[in-house]
Order: structure tokens, then C-alpha cells, then sequence
């Protein structure tokens, strides 16, 4: 999810039903608050993409840049999945204009596959998924040659799908515009690594953004989704999150802080949230995804009905 000129620009995870069309829409938002029928974007290589995760604009609003999974890739016979480990960016007014970030082909198939490798190796692990993403100020060392860092959150990595775990892992490389063509300045490299919990539930990043407001801090969403069996057999699945504060000082960030309420009771959702967004210095915006789960109306959640999502509205003093 990502706002830019008076729309939220969101990012679904599997394609819509408009026919042809990729999982990116906008809606209308005004004062916080969501509004309208979506409006699909155009364009090719935005429909070409498969499982998108996350999405962020550049620090001077120019540019929207949005993520897949990257949870599989296809094979030189068969480079299908390829789709699924694609990083694109465009200008925000021309998403006909998308392209990937290191692009390269196989079977007829463009994406950033090349990516793979050098995030695997940022990690340490063979297997990750990708959950969110953002732009944020460089490092001291990299203001004159860089336009900002490409921060990466990953939920989940491992030996493979089934043996992997959840954390909050953050990547960061620098990048820079040329002409219109976004570049790595360098190699993609762990910045921040946690096993974070919160009343018992083991938490895995769910989205990520900098609040180009205030200028001192990451926000982070993380969720759960825990599974049990009843005593005459019945399974059911308990979904929920946290959001957290992470200071940013100097291109660096630090310690993830579980963000409470005015009573200093944890800020609990019972929704599943994937993603937040900085409206202004006192307001932000988290959507959520449910999948399959129905969620009782609350003061720490809301139900929805078919085909819709819940988001919550935040404001701090």
C-alpha cells in the first residue's frame, strides 16, 4: 500500500477479477479515509508479475516502486515462476512505463531473478519470502552518489518453504536514478535481524514504511496466524498483529518498539495486517488481509464481508 496524489495505490496478492488486469488498484482517499471502486492499473509488465507483497514510492514522490514474493523461481526449462521474483518501478503517473529492477529474461519471461542470489546471500538462507518494502535516506557515507536506500522486510526465510521460520529481517541497498533507470549502488546487505514476540505469539514482518513526516523512524506491521484443535476436533485459526516504532537515525535503524495505547496497553489487531502507511506526522493507515478468517467485530478489529478488507486509522497526540 502506498498513497500518492490523494489515491492508496494497493497491491493484492492473488490477480483480480477484472479480466487481463494485473493485482494493483487505487482507490480514493480523503482525511484518512477510504473511498470509491477500485481503479486497476495498466500495463504489462505490471500484469505480467505474480504474488506482489509490498509497494513505496521514492523519497522525492517521483516514483512507485512495488515487490513480489519472491518465495519461488522457475527453471530454465520451465522459467513460469520467474513472475513471483520481480521487483518493478514507474513513474507515478505512467504505470503503462513500468519496468524491473535488474531485469533479465528466460522463456519469454522478464523479471529480477537476478536479485535472488544476492538477496539469498544478504540473508544467509536459500529460501525467503518478501512482506515489504520501502525507500529511505542514505547513509552518510552514500548522500552524494545515491537517491536513498531500498530497504527490504523479509517474514520469512530458511532451507525452503517447509523449513523456514518467521522474523523481522531487514535488507538495504543503495540506489540511484539515471535517466529514469533505477540502479543498485550496491549489493543488498542485512541491517537489522529479530525474533520478535509480543503477549506470547511469534511475529512475522508484515510491511514496513519511513515516515517521511517526522523523519526519525521506520513504522512496522507483524502478524500471526496460530492454529489449534478443540476438544471435540474442531481446528480454527487465530490471526492477528502488532505495530511497532523502529527508530532511523543517521541511514541506520534500531529497535524495534511494540507501540501501545493511552492506558499503555499493547496496540493489538485482530484483523491481520499487511501493510502501513505515513499519512501525515500524527496519522497513519494499516490494511489487513484476513484470507479465510473471520474476525468478530471489536475495538481491536472489524468484520468484513466477501470480497472486502478491514484497515485501521491510527492518530497519535
Amino acid at each position: 500500500m502506498v498513497e500518492s496524489n490523494g489515491k492508496l495505490l494497493l497491491a493484492n496478492d492473488k490477480r483480480l477479477p477484472a479480466t487481463g488486469g494485473p493485482a494493483l488498484f487505487t482507490l480514493d482517499l480523503e482525511q484518512g479515509k477510504i473511498s470509491g471502486e477500485p481503479a486497476v492499473l495498466p500495463g504489462d509488465a505490471l500484469k505480467e508479475a505474480d504474488k506482489y507483497e509490498a509497494l513505496t514510492k521514492t523519497l522525492d514522490g517521483r516514483y512507485i516502486i512495488a515487490s513480489t514474493a519472491f518465495n519461488k523461481a522457475g527453471t530454465q526449462q520451465d522459467p513460469r515462476a520467474d513472475t513471483l521474483s520481480t521487483l518493478l518501478y514507474w513513474p507515478v503517473d505512467d504505470p503503462e512505463a513500468a519496468k524491473p529492477l535488474s531485469p533479465s529474461s528466460r522463456g519469454g519471461v522478464t523479471s529480477s531473478i537476478r536479485l535472488r542470489k544476492q538477496i539469498s546471500e544478504a540473508i544467509g538462507a536459500p529460501y525467503f519470502q518478501i512482506e515489504g518494502i520501502t525507500m529511505a535516506p542514505s547513509e552518510p557515507a552514500h548522500e552524494k552518489a545515491a537517491d536513498g536506500q531500498l530497504i527490504i522486510g523479509i517474514r520469512k526465510q530458511g532451507n525452503s518453504s517447509a523449513d523456514s521460520y518467521f522474523g523481522f529481517l531487514l535488507i538495504s541497498a543503495h540506489v540511484k536514478f539515471n535517466n529514469g533507470t533505477m540502479e543498485l549502488v550496491e549489493a543488498f546487505k542485512t541491517i537489522q535481524n529479530f525474533n520478535l514476540q509480543a503477549q506470547g505469539k511469534t511475529l512475522g514482518l508484515s510491511g514496513i514504511e519511513y515516515d517521511r513526516f517526522n523523519k526519525d523512524r521506520l513504522y512496522a506491521v507483524t502478524s500471526f496466524e496460530q492454529q489449534s484443535v478443540d476438544a471435540a476436533g474442531k481446528k480454527s485459526t487465530e490471526i492477528g498483529g502488532f505495530l511497532w516504532a523502529v527508530p532511523f537515525t543517521a541511514g541506520k535503524p534500531g529497535t524495534p518498539k511494540l507501540l501501545t495505547r493511552e492506558d499503555g496497553s499493547a496496540l493489538v489487531f485482530s484483523n491481520k495486517p499487511e501493510g502501513v502507511e505515513v499519512l501525515d506526522a500524527h496519522q497513519i493507515i494499516v490494511v489487513h488481509d484476513d484470507d479465510r478468517v473471520e474476525v468478530t467485530t471489536s475495538e481491536a478489529g472489524i468484520k468484513r464481508g466477501d470480497n472486502e478488507f478491514a484497515y485501521s486509522k491510527i492518530i497519535f497526540p
